[in-house]
């Protein structure tokens, strides 16, 4: 049984739906969960409006096509990890020696929308000290991000971090426009977009970019190794450098609260509140508390 439940906050374009039993490696195994897409979203040529989703294994547990499902809606060129290979007509995903399948059971009410127009992502990203991308320059302060198409929130915030650390900016075939009160950025081949717009706020910080994913609820005082977590609620962190994504940080915080611990080679810091997948490791995130403390 889960120890947390998951709210959705900032730049969360999507939840899985975590600790799924396992299913039998027989073929077309439907899982007896579904699995939550929060906003209109795709992967390459693959379609995927906001909704509930049925999933089917082959020769894949439940837990196993969840976790890949969610990684490969943070892919949404569609360019995923060998062997794996997506099929748009179908729905479905195969590596050669086992697949999965997912079938929309259900649109959500009236979801935020990429695939046409704009919809404004929760919340704010947070630029930590004055910065630019190739000539525009993108001064301290919080921003808030619209989707223009094609792209999650989660996306889209991942991608105008990697803009922000390249020396070079933007690389085709993305352009960008504008000025930071308003930045469009546009890949040109695939037709997926976004904008920036500054608030005009200040983050207050030093440093030059972090991510805030998601509030997660810890429903009684509970540990993950040293780490003690009193019941309350915490935002979940993406710190400067790291190359996470929110929905692989999410899962992993969830799996660790789970176990109670962290295993090889992840290590967790109890005086920072900070996970890493080894020392030195950019594969790294924390958990901030809202409301309690950490000790």
């Amino acid at each position: 049984m889960l120890k947390g439940l998951i709210r959705v906050g900032l730049l969360a374009g999507l939840a899985a739906v975590f600790a799924l039993p396992a299913a039998s490696a027989s073929a077309a195994t439907k899982c007896p969960a579904t699995f939550q897409v929060l906003h209109n979203d795709r992967i390459g040529a693959m379609s995927l409006p906001a909704g509930a989703y049925y999933v089917s294994v082959n020769k894949l547990t439940c837990p196993q096509a969840s976790t890949l499902f969610a990684d490969f809606l943070e892919d949404y060129d569609g360019d995923l990890p060998f062997p794996w290979r997506g099929n748009a007509a179908a729905k479905s995903f195969s590596n050669g020696t086992s697949s999965f399948s997912v079938k929309l059971a259900g649109k959500a009410p009236n979801p935020p929308s990429g695939g046409g127009g704009t919809a404004t992502c929760p919340g704010t990203f947070s630029v930590l000290h004055n910065d630019r991308i190739g000539n525009v320059a993108f001064p301290q302060g919080a921003y808030t991000m619209k989707l223009i198409r094609g792209l999650s929130c989660s996306s889209a915030a991942t991608q105008f971090a990697s803009f922000l650390d390249s020396p070079s900016g933007v690389n085709a075939p993305w352009t960008l426009t504008g000025s930071a009160s308003n930045a469009v950025f546009q890949d040109n081949m695939g037709g997926f977009g976004f904008s920036v717009s500054n608030t005009g706020g200040s983050t207050g910080g030093g440093g030059r970019t972090a991510v805030t994913c998601t509030t997660f609820s810890v429903l009684h005082n509970d540990h993950i190794g040293s780490l003690y977590l009193p019941k309350g609620t915490y935002d979940i962190v993406l710190p400067v450098g790291s190359t996470m994504s929110c929905a692989a940080a999410q899962r992993q915080f969830v799996t660790f609260l789970n176990a109670a611990s962290v295993p090889r080679p992840w290590i967790v810091n109890a005086n920072s509140a900070t996970f890493a997948r080894g020392a030195g490791s950019s594969t790294t995130f924390g958990v901030d508390p809202t409301k309690g403390s950490i000790r």
